[in-house]
Parts: C-alpha cells; sequence; structure tokens
C-alpha cells in the first residue's frame, strides 16, 4: 500500500477491494503498519490501541491512547475501505468482522505483543462502546 503521511502524522491509504480476503489482507496490513510505529507513539500514559470503524465514512482509525481513550498519540494510521460495502453492507456485520480479523490477529503479531496495551475497538469515536479485543 501507498501510504501518505500528512502533517499532523496520520498515515492514510485507501483501499478499493471488494473480496473479503482483499478486504481482510487490507486490515491487518494496517494494523501491521500501526504496529511498527508504536515505538514512537509509546509514551508514559499510553494504554489502548484503539480500532475505530467508522461506518459512515467506511474508515478505519487505529490510534494508541492515554486510559480515557481521548489523547491520541502522535501517528494515527486510518486505512479507508472504499469497496467494503459492496461485500457487507450492514453497519453492525461490518464492525463484528474487522473485530474478528483483528481479534485473531493480534495474538500472533509479535509487534504488538512487545507492548502493554490493551486493544479495543469502537464504533464511530463513540469510546464509551469500546469492546475488549
Amino acid at each position: 500500500m501507498n501510504w501518505e503521511i500528512d502533517n499532523n502524522f496520520c498515515h492514510r491509504v485507501t483501499s478499493s477491494n471488494e473480496s473479503e480476503a482483499e478486504l481482510k489482507e487490507a486490515v491487518l496490513e494496517a494494523a501491521d503498519y500501526a504496529f511498527d510505529l508504536l515505538h514512537e507513539n509509546i509514551e508514559d500514559d499510553s494504554m489502548f490501541c484503539l480500532f475505530d470503524w467508522n461506518f459512515a465514512k467506511q474508515r478505519l482509525l487505529i490510534a494508541v491512547t492515554d486510559p480515557s481513550k481521548k489523547k491520541l498519540a502522535k501517528h494515527t494510521v486510518e486505512l479507508t475501505l472504499t469497496g467494503y460495502a459492496s461485500h457487507i453492507a450492514d453497519k453492525e456485520d461490518q464492525q463484528e468482522q474487522i473485530q474478528l480479523w483483528v481479534h485473531n490477529h493480534i495474538t500472533t503479531a509479535a509487534n504488538f505483543l512487545q507492548f502493554s496495551l490493551v486493544a479495543a475497538i469502537i464504533a464511530d469515536g463513540d469510546v464509551d462502546s469500546s469492546i475488549l479485543l
């Protein structure tokens, strides 16, 4: 993937894939990309690695946060999936599938496991509805 980095250290990429295998690959590649940035993102108060699925924007935001889940670390990763709705159109089904992919992936992701972060998924920026992975 060709990542673009803006002045606020947001790393962005868009994927137009529509097949489940390609969508999963894009999500896991974005997760690994975010995990590779952890050494630059970890601060004394870092606690969560949040995966925020925004249904309206079809965007997955991955960010390290403090315990309040509101203060984001320096680097964030955004993956927009323009073809996801062609695969699954339902909001809850999309969220559930991403949750499953990420949950299974982090159990073996060495570059994530070397840090003491709690992984959680949220929807549309609602940190009060976070689900631990």
